[in-house]
């Protein structure tokens, strides 16, 4: 069977809570990997301005979801895609054109471990600076006092 590589970003309404995310994404991933497809990254991008109001909302969560499936796997996500009331906006484009399946899993796996390591490196150095911040932070030295202007000398007539 021949699949080719997938990116779909789509945009969902900003005041919606992960209860409304997390539900859709898990339909989306059901839907590639009962195509005998395969996701392989998926990235929240959070809450973005868009560069246009797009049904009144100057705001949206992206969300970029990168698989591997057969090319009629795209078609039924995105008719999917078209029926959701909350999302804004999706864009779908392939990639990569008759793709290795387990190349692409071994490259997105090595990729998960890199941004999971960086992130685990992040929290410790965050956690590292609070940890030698001290409790008050002195007092700022009071500001020196202006000093007083010279006096003006009389002018003589002449």
């Amino acid at each position: 069977m021949i699949v080719h590589e997938y990116e779909t970003i789509y945009v969902l309404a900003p005041d919606l809570g992960d209860d409304v995310h997390k539900p859709l994404l898990t339909k989306l991933s059901d839907i590639i990997e009962g195509d005998e497809g395969q996701v392989v990254d998926v990235d929240d991008w959070g809450k973005r301005k868009l560069a246009y109001p797009i049904r009144r909302h100057s705001r949206g969560h992206y969300i970029r979801l990168n698989y591997v499936s057969p090319a009629a796997t795209v078609s039924e996500l995105e008719r999917n895609l078209r029926i959701t009331d909350q999302l804004l906006r999706f864009l779908t484009v392939r990639v990569g054109e008759d793709v290795d399946q387990e190349a692409t899993a071994a490259k997105a796996a090595e990729a998960a471990a890199k941004r999971q390591a960086a992130a685990e490196a992040a929290d410790a150095a965050a956690q590292a600076d609070v940890a030698q911040a001290p409790d008050a932070a002195p007092a700022p030295a009071p500001a020196p006092a202006p000093a007083p202007a010279p006096a003006a000398a009389p002018v003589a007539d002449a």
